[in-house]
């Protein structure tokens, strides 16, 4: 629709979950020509993806993939998976495996003021209730992406206005990256690959989440600098201006590659 504003996470979610379902289509098509059978792991295809391992402490661990196994190019490069564990007094562990194409961090709790922070926060324990019982939910990475696209979730619904709002906090983050170890689950901890660098960076320009505009910044390799992009206008840039606070400007998708 001529004019109206369109959210740019969403945008790139639906333009990576396409490409990936059309992927996995032609890969099918093309086995299925050359009659190669899909391969499927018959223990979990018997258990519908489900299974049990011996987790922390010795506690046997019922672990669900909702994953279908199917690998794309686009999956390769920017999927990786979160494991989350509910915990309950006198009952098996339960763990969910989740595939994701971008990680969405929650930045609304006052004590986050970095990227660090929000992921720290995005794998705290929390305590929830199920079926009136009181359990402990926690999520922590199961595996790590060659690209890790992360999202602030700046666009937050508002109860007292019935209406989204847009939360202009300064996140701090840095050109380089580590995930620390307690971000990790215990295989994911141990295999490594957990330092990235910054290549990219799309800003929301504007005070309401129903409008404004989108800029963004890339790394140009060969350049050996930052590239700005305005709709027509695109310039080099100074190191430091990718990370500079601009009034009216907030970091709303980082991409970063890996870099071991």
């Amino acid at each position: 629709e001529n004019g109206r504003q369109e959210d740019a996470e969403e945008f790139l979610g639906i333009i990576l979950s396409n490409l990936h379902d059309e992927m996995v289509s032609a890969i099918r098509s093309a086995k299925k020509t050359v009659s190669l059978p899909l391969i499927m792991d018959p223990q979990q295809e018997e258990d519908g993806g489900e299974w049990q391992q011996i987790g922390k402490k010795k506690r046997i661990q019922v672990t669900r993939n909702t994953s279908n196994n199917e690998t794309s190019p686009v999956s390769e490069l920017f999927g990786g998976l979160t494991r989350s564990v509910v915990t309950k007094a006198g009952a098996k562990e339960s763990a969910t495996l989740q595939p994701f194409l971008s990680l969405q961090l929650d930045i609304q709790n006052p004590s986050i003021s970095t990227v660090e922070d929000a992921l720290l926060n995005f794998t705290h324990r929390e305590q929830i209730t199920l079926n009136e019982v009181k359990c402990y939910r926690r999520e922590t990475l199961e595996s790590l992406p060659p690209v890790l696209i992360l999202h602030l979730k700046r666009f937050i619904y508002d109860e007292a206005a019935k209406s989204c709002q847009k939360l202009h906090k300064e996140i701090n983050f840095g050109v380089e990256m580590t995930i620390q170890n307690e971000m990790l689950s215990p295989g994911a901890a141990a295999c490594g690959g957990r330092e990235y660098r910054l290549f990219g960076v799309v800003y929301h320009h504007g005070s309401h989440a129903a409008g404004g505009h989108y800029t963004a910044m890339t790394y140009h390799q060969s350049l050996m600098s930052w590239i700005y992009h305005d709709d027509e206008k695109v310039q080099t840039q100074y190191d430091k201006a990718v990370l500079k606070h601009v009034p009216g400007r907030s970091a709303y998708l980082l991409f970063y590659k890996r870099i071991n």
